[in-house]
């Protein structure tokens, strides 16, 4: 029997905003952690280790402790992400009208934002062309408006519906940008590697649209996007999973993926409504979204 990956806390709802079509990635989620590392497990330092070390690196090489893309892989997967958390900080920004998962989502919101910042100074660096990085300039200017809403509380429909197409064009650049990278590469896995990040996104804008929906966004068009979404999420599985690049190790995360992707999409086609049916949402999209950022990294490396 399938269980969910961590113990629910209660969630939110989310809203809609046409998202680009062939929107073919987003990667790079900021996982919950605790002060021993990630919540669910894993490699990934936690904060207080990850800081000490991040220091360490900057006086051992006399330089700033900022990360260098390595390869056109790892630049697709890192674009993708933008996309990704383009629609998490603003679930997150939606979830700080819930007072039972609050503080959690202020974290991830804080969380959303360094990463966002932090990719994005690698990107540009990275940057191949002038065109990618013209694209990435915009994508700069288009994101300070966004979390300059962002500290905009408290959560209101009038300034929900601000953020959510705001959101909408950080989502539109940074898939832009994405697509300019992937075309570099002829590479099978370099598709892939956008699919795989693109369902990451999905996650995120699904609970985003679930959640702006409790603030009297318009239903109709909230709905009519998250059936777009959903339908998209589906027919990309299949895609990944019959992917002749897919290897066994990358199966069996895609396995794990849809067992995740049954609890979200039972939350957000359920019946009922309010804090707990948000909490729901929320929690399968952070669990969705964290083994989908495995899946996208090992993607990556076949690529590199």
């Amino acid at each position: 029997m399938c269980r969910p990956l961590v113990q629910a806390h209660p969630a939110e709802r989310g809203r809609a905003w046409p998202v680009p079509r062939g929107d073919e990635v987003a990667c790079g989620i900021e996982p919950p952690t605790t002060p021993d590392g990630p919540a669910w497990g894993g490699p990934a330092l936690g904060p207080k280790l990850l800081r000490r070390t991040l220091l360490l690196a900057g006086v051992a090489t006399g330089l700033p402790a900022l990360a260098r893309i390595r390869d056109l892989g790892e630049a697709i997967n890192k674009a993708g992400a933008q996309r990704m958390l383009s629609q998490r900080m603003a679930k997150a920004w939606l979830g700080l009208a819930l007072p039972d998962i609050e503080g959690r989502a202020h974290k991830i919101l804080d969380a959303s934002r360094q990463r966002f910042d932090q990719q994005l100074a690698e990107l540009r660096a990275f940057a191949p062309t002038p065109e990618i990085a013209s694209t990435y300039e915009q994508l700069g200017k288009q994101a300070a408006v966004l979390k300059q809403r962002l500290d905009e509380l408290p959560v209101t429909p009038a300034r929900v519906n601000a953020v959510i197409p705001l959101a909408g064009e950080v989502l539109k650049l940074a898939h832009q940008a994405t697509g300019q990278l992937e075309k570099r590469s002829d590479a099978a896995s370099a598709k892939l590697i956008n699919l795989a990040g693109r369902q990451r996104m999905l996650s995120q804008r699904l609970a985003m649209l679930y959640l702006a929906e409790e603030h009297g966004v318009d239903r109709a068009l909230i709905r009519t996007e998250m059936g777009v979404a959903r339908n998209d999420f589906r027919a990309a599985m299949r895609v990944l999973q019959s992917a002749p690049e897919t290897t066994p190790e990358i199966q069996a995360n895609l396995q794990l993926a849809a067992s995740q992707w049954i609890f979200l999409d039972a939350a957000l086609g359920g019946t009922s409504h309010g804090q707990r049916a948000a909490s729901e949402s929320f929690l399968a999209s952070e669990n969705l979204l964290a083994v989908m950022e495995t899946v996208t990294g090992q993607y990556a490396r076949l690529l590199a």
